[in-house]
């Protein structure tokens, strides 16, 4: 055990002095820093660009209301809220009349008009356009398909201008019906408690931020600490391997000794700088709206557990693919499955979000892989999952982690002497199996 703890110092000291370290403790706050600056400083910049669309009425009374709004829309500074305040380009309208030409040969030719980029776009509204019972829709043609500002606000205006005429056609007085339709609002709140003065404490005001803010922050940070700690075991083994350092640490230090003391300095590195992270976002979470306390010791513990077990699990994998590698290039091609399956959780992460308690969450979140980051996202979600599926998780997982530690240091023993050619998987599978 004291050879073990020997090479973890050794380890540990090693990361913390690289490049690496330094750049993921100074670099990535920097990054994640300014990405939520620029977020915030161009969320409200948006493309100004004049927008002239040509429009055929069919129905007849589209054009004159579309004219007046879009007039008053393109006259708007931008400041405040509503419909008609402009928060983009400018959409301006021209009217084109049939004049006896087919629909077909109108079409064409005002394709060719958007080819020249005289038009950006044009809209058909049909003549059965007011009548609720035709189900005919409003065309819209365009080159720029993945511009969604104009169709919003043609769908919002031109709706808008069909239902205020559909009303005058049945003689319905609009701004009653918009009163009586009047939705009733709802306020999320929590629950109702007792305070240990014995009086009621009442319901706070469900915050976003809190709810669902915290917990995924905690998600990514799982996710960023394992992907910045564990890799780099592979690189530290593969380097050892290539200047035959390994061959003299273990004249005097067994392979699995060795093996266990750089996981355990690859779990001191990412524990520093998880650390660090957690540190620094609460100080920051604190500042912007005194969210640290949504933060519990009960998740900063688990977060840790899950963080250890993780890198011990991940490491074992990288390690074991360090040591039946020769060269950083054959290790890319082998590293690639360990990637992606450190990378599906992070595809259902949504889903689980949106139903913590469901029958998906609770089975993903007992898959040994994906429960660092899954399970750690349902316990910092209220209420949190029942201690059952902890316990079961964490149960699951170590036994994994033990299993993948023992198969990786047979890999190790193995890999770690050999050189020339790099191990296939069959081979290592095949050294696995032997006694």
């Amino acid at each position: 055990m004291r050879k073990t703890l020997i090479v973890a110092q050794s380890e540990f000291a090693t990361l913390v002095r690289s490049e690496a370290f330094i750049v993921s403790v100074i670099l990535m706050p920097v990054v994640m820093a300014s990405s939520f600056l620029l977020v915030r400083a161009t969320k409200d910049t948006t493309d100004y660009k004049d927008r002239t669309f040509a429009f055929v009425d069919y129905s007849g009374v589209i054009a004159e209301p579309l004219k007046a709004v879009s007039d008053m829309y393109n006259s708007s500074t931008g400041q405040g809220a509503g419909p008609l305040v402009r928060k983009g380009a400018r959409f301006i309208p021209t009217e084109v009349k049939p004049d006896g030409r087919s629909p077909d040969q109108l079409r064409l030719e005002l394709s060719e008009r958007i080819r020249r980029q005289e038009l950006f776009a044009f809209v058909e509204f049909p003549k059965e356009v007011v009548d609720p019972a035709s189900g005919a829709a409003i065309k819209y043609y365009s080159d720029h398909p993945s511009y969604s500002a104009l169709p919003q606000w043609l769908r919002a205006t031109v709706n808008a201008i069909v239902l205020n005429e559909r009303f005058r056609q049945a003689s319905v007085d609009r701004a009653l019906v918009v009163k009586l339709t009047k939705p009733a609002p709802i306020e999320e709140l929590g629950l109702v408690e007792r305070a240990r003065t014995g009086e009621l404490k009442e319901a706070q005001q469900v915050d976003a931020a809190r709810a669902y803010g915290i917990p995924v922050a905690v998600l990514m940070l799982m996710y960023i600490t394992v992907m910045s700690s564990a890799p780099q075991l592979l690189n530290s083994v593969i380097e050892e391997k290539m200047s035959r350092i390994s061959e003299v640490l273990i004249a005097s230090i067994t392979p699995f000794q060795l093996m266990m003391g750089k996981l355990m300095g690859g779990v001191g590195v990412s524990t520093l700088l998880a650390a660090i992270y957690i540190s620094g976002a609460l100080a920051v979470a604190q500042y912007w709206g005194g969210y640290a306390s949504a933060v519990t010791p009960a998740i900063l513990l688990w977060f840790f557990l899950f963080l250890v077990m993780s890198i011990f699990m991940f490491g074992s994998l990288f390690v074991a693919i360090g040591a039946a590698c020769n060269d950083l290039k054959d290790s890319q091609s082998m590293m690639t499955p360990v990637m992606v399956i450190v990378m599906l959780p992070m595809f259902t992460w949504a889903s689980v979000l949106r139903a913590p308690d469901g029958t998906m969450a609770t089975v993903l979140s007992l898959i040994p892989t994906a429960a660092p980051f899954l399970m750690m996202l349902r316990i910092s979600l209220q209420p949190g999952p029942p201690p059952w599926q902890i316990a079961a998780s964490v149960l699951v997982m170590a036994t994994t982690v033990v299993v993948i530690v023992w198969a990786a240091g047979k890999i190790f023993r193995t890999g770690l002497l050999m050189q020339g050619k790099s191990a296939t998987v069959g081979e290592m599978l095949r050294w696995v199996r032997e006694k």
